[in-house]
């Protein structure tokens, strides 16, 4: 690779897939897979290490459903739920966002439901990004009084998080 854009269409073409640890940036490359969090943190770390410092790494607060997010559909629909609020990270440039999360060209459906936005670093993309999510959706549980525990709520999450692995989104 000689170029950002290369390691950017390296790291998009990858399959998407959970890794073993969050703990280092490159373990897309070792493992051969990554999530939002670890191909956006490795690319941002790739950015930071060459002094490309225009581009941001950060964490939204999204309503995931089967439209904005397809392969979730029919899991939330198998537990009566229209959406679940999920973490996604992305990078933006110049106020762009682009999402290399999974092989099409920069699928930015879950952009129009965009709930929380904030900015992150690279090493945030572990156990600060789970206990953050987990905050938020508390609060969510308790504001909609939704008939699901928090551990009912990741364990539906986990299963839509599954429902994408196989698939390109």
């Amino acid at each position: 690779m000689d170029t950002f854009h290369d390691a950017i269409r390296y790291v998009q073409k990858l399959p998407y897939g959970r890794n073993s640890s969050t703990r280092k940036a490159s373990i897309i490359l070792t493992e051969g897979k990554g999530t939002c969090s670890t191909k956006h943190a490795c690319l941002k770390t790739l950015a930071e290490e060459n002094e490309i410092n225009s581009i941001d790494f950060n964490l939204a607060i999204y309503s995931m459903n089967g439209e904005n997010t397809p392969g979730v559909g029919q899991v939330l629909k198998k537990y009566n739920l229209d959406y679940i609020l999920e973490a996604h990270t992305y990078l933006s440039y110049d106020s762009e966002r682009f999402d290399y999360t999974f092989q099409k060209a920069n699928n930015r459906a879950w952009e129009k439901d965009i709930l929380i936005e904030i900015p992150i670093d690279a090493d945030q993309v572990g156990s600060w990004k789970k206990e953050y999510h987990q905050s938020v959706l508390k609060s969510w549980i308790k504001r909609e009084k939704m008939p699901y525990s928090l551990d009912e709520i990741w364990d539906i999450r986990e299963e839509c998080i599954k429902a994408l692995s196989p698939r390109e989104v």
